[in-house]
């Protein structure tokens, strides 16, 4: 049987040291990661709050009953923002104001008149008006929406 041999105090201490060099650049380069990440997400959290009064809520027979059509529609985040005219920008914001790590989407939009929100949990239809800017924030997959924006187009 071959006999094992064992390390020298000196194997066992560059052996030591190395892990801990190891450990502690990844540590700082993960670490350093989250921290940018959160900033973003705190930056994103900020320029998306808005508040204001609640958009009016329609049921689909009176959104169907106004004639209103929703023509320009984006998928984003597994979930469908329509509305009839204006801009939009989405974004993704983190749960806990920006510390959780789970993300939902959130929609802002310069002049939608008709708006409506579909996701696994259901459809909403949303009347800010001509001219309203709006925001859409889907949470657990529930849409809210307020009449304000911080989106403005350049110009």
């Amino acid at each position: 049987m071959a006999r094992r041999r064992k390390l020298t105090t000196g194997q066992k201490l560059t052996i030591g040291v190395a892990a801990l060099v190891f450990l502690g650049f990844a540590g700082w380069l993960y670490g350093g990661d989250y921290l940018r990440q959160r900033d973003l997400a705190f930056g994103r959290a900020a320029e998306a709050k808005v508040d204001g009064p609640p958009c009016p809520q329609l049921t689909a027979a009176e959104f169907a009953q106004r004639k209103l059509k929703v023509t320009k529609a984006t998928n984003y985040e597994g979930v469908v923002f329509a509305r009839e005219f204006g801009h939009m920008d989405c974004r993704t914001l983190r749960y806990g104001a920006g510390w959780g790590t789970a993300v939902y989407p959130a929609c802002q939009f310069t002049s939608p008149n008709a708006l409506t929100v579909s996701t696994e949990k259901g459809k909403w239809f949303f009347y800010p008006g001509l001219g309203q800017p709006a925001t859409i924030a889907v949470p657990h997959g529930e849409a809210r929406c307020v009449m304000d924006s911080n989106f403005r187009l350049p110009g």
